[in-house]
């Protein structure tokens, strides 16, 4: 799996700023987390985390620290995997707090096992340790990073008056182009590979 620094190569590579004359890491960076996100949503990272039920009841408060997106599953958990029980739940957060609540109570002393929705990761991006895209996937992470780049450019420049019509127009269709790429690519199945389309030398409209 590559990490922060193959990521940030790629996607420039994909806006034809290998040297960041246009483009900083930090703008790089960000249209990563916003591409992570994105791609989260569609294929959530999924993580379990065990739950001590504290008394007898239906009602389950999870700690502060426990953060999601969405809770995908609830079982009552056995050593024996098999014997893993799926539970029927209502999940909800209310004042920035989980509460899971069971269709039946649950003794004191069990244990629940609790399949959540993470945003995926990569290896040095906001100190994470190790990335979790798929290697198939990657190609479509860098295609999003870079349209998302491509967007929020053209957008600024804009605003601030600081770019001509055909450079401002270059990278509108960068932006369109590449976007439609990975949306298409994440409604696809996990792990199909996605070939990033080819645009003329950005170069050549200066």
């Amino acid at each position: 799996m590559s990490a922060i620094a193959e990521y940030r190569t790629a996607v420039l590579a994909l806006l034809v700023d290998p040297t960041n004359a246009i483009f900083s890491m930090n703008d790089v960076d960000q249209a990563l987390r916003w591409s992570l996100s994105e791609y989260s949503l569609r294929r959530p990272l999924i993580r379990t985390y065990q739950f001590t039920v504290v008394s007898s009841t239906t009602f389950h408060e999870l700690p502060v620290d426990f953060i999601t997106r969405h809770v995908t599953q609830v079982q009552l958990w056995d050593s024996d995997p098999e014997k893993m029980l799926d539970l029927a739940f209502y999940a909800y957060i209310c004042d920035e707090e989980w509460t899971i609540e069971t269709s039946t109570e649950i003794a004191a002393g069990e244990v629940l096992t609790i399949s959540y929705s993470a945003v995926h990761q990569i290896d040095g991006l906001d100190s994470a340790a190790g990335t979790t895209i798929p290697a198939a996937d990657e190609t479509l992470l860098e295609t999003g990073a870079a349209g998302r780049s491509s967007q929020m450019h053209a957008l600024s420049k804009v605003e601030t008056i600081n770019m001509n019509d055909a450079v401002v127009k270059l990278y509108r269709d960068l932006a369109s182009d590449y976007l439609s790429t990975f949306n298409a690519g994440i409604l696809k199945e996990p792990g199909i590979a996605v070939a990033a389309v080819t645009f003329p030398d950005i170069n050549m409209v200066f």
